[in-house]
């Protein structure tokens, strides 16, 4: 647990992603998504509910068959309620783009992310301003 400890730390604590992966230059997406359910102690079954994947989607991207998008790696955050740094740390590790505050429809995801929006509720915000949802 110290070394997640620190991960979490720096993630909080840098001005940006890169700083993070100097520390830890053998970090990828399953080891710190792994590192995240399991200091949280998040079990499966309440990501797949909170997930608009199938298990078998889920189980190929934890298993490393398949590499996530980018609206998956949000909709991972989501489910385990990462915060704005952390899910664009997430987003870095799998090699997406990070949340753009420019831009309109990371700007209405940054500010579901701050107020703990569901998918669901993220989505019809999305829905509304004719965007594209996450799923």
């Amino acid at each position: 647990m110290e070394a997640t400890d620190r991960l979490f730390i720096s993630i909080d604590t840098c001005s940006n992603i890169d700083e993070v992966k100097k520390q830890f230059p053998d970090l990828d997406f399953l080891t710190y998504f792994y590192s995240i359910i399991g200091y949280y102690r998040i079990p499966t079954s309440r990501i797949v509910e909170h997930v608009f994947m199938s298990k078998d989607e889920y189980f190929d991207i934890v298993d490393g068959k398949i590499t996530p998008n980018r609206n998956q790696v949000l909709q991972l955050a989501n489910a385990v309620r990462l915060d704005i740094k952390k899910t664009n740390f997430l987003l870095s590790l799998s090699n997406q783009n990070i949340l753009d505050p420019k831009n309109t429809r990371d700007s209405l995801i940054i500010f579901s992310i701050k107020n703990h929006y569901s998918l669901e509720q993220v989505n019809y915000i999305l829905s509304n301003c004719h965007l594209q949802n996450i799923k």
